[in-house]
This record gives C-alpha cells, structure tokens and sequence, in this order.
C-alpha cells in the first residue's frame, strides 16, 4: 500500500456533562487541542466527555444500471459500440494468433 503525507485527522464527538450538548471536535498536536482541553461551544463548561462512535468511512456508491445509462446517454457514449469494438479487436487477436502458430509449424 502507497504511503500517503496525509495524516489522519483526529475528530471526537463530545458531549457536555453540564448542559448535555453533543459536538464534534478536532483535536491533536496538530492543532494545539488535546482532547482533555476541549471546552463545550454551548456553555463553556470544561466538563466535555469524549464519547464512543463508529469510525467515518465514506460509503462506495455504486450506479444503478439506469443512472449509468442516463450517464452514457448524457455523454453521448453509444452503448452498443464499446461491444463491438472489443469482439473486433478479439477478432483480430485471434486472427493473428492463428497466423502465427500456423506459420511456424
């Protein structure tokens, strides 16, 4: 796997055990904020529990087949072509694959 200059960045939900707020909060060296400094944005209150959640992953988003056909529609891509340039050019593999053998028999 490649190694990336992009650190991972750190954001905690918090809650506040004084006025019962929930936030998000960016913390780390990076940005001079340990989690144990993080203040509450609501009341101000030093009594902000960091709380337990899922980690962020972006979901794939795979295209139905008619948001694809509308894509290629938009493009102008003619779906029928893509097919019969590829059974050409296997065509044409195979064609020079029997010259060869077939020459050097």
């Amino acid at each position: 796997m490649p190694r990336t200059t992009i650190n991972s960045v750190p954001i905690y939900e918090f809650a506040c055990q004084s006025c019962g707020h929930r936030f998000e909060e960016l913390v780390g060296s990076h940005v001079g904020l340990e989690a144990e400094d993080v203040v509450c944005p609501e009341c101000g209150s030093a009594k902000a529990e960091r709380q337990l959640s899922t980690s962020y992953a972006p979901l794939q988003h795979g295209m139905t087949p008619n948001q694809r056909r509308r894509l290629e529609d938009k493009r102008g891509v003619d779906r029928g072509g893509a097919k019969e340039r590829f059974k050409q050019q296997r065509a044409a593999e195979r064609r020079a694959a029997a010259r060869r053998s077939g020459g050097s028999s």
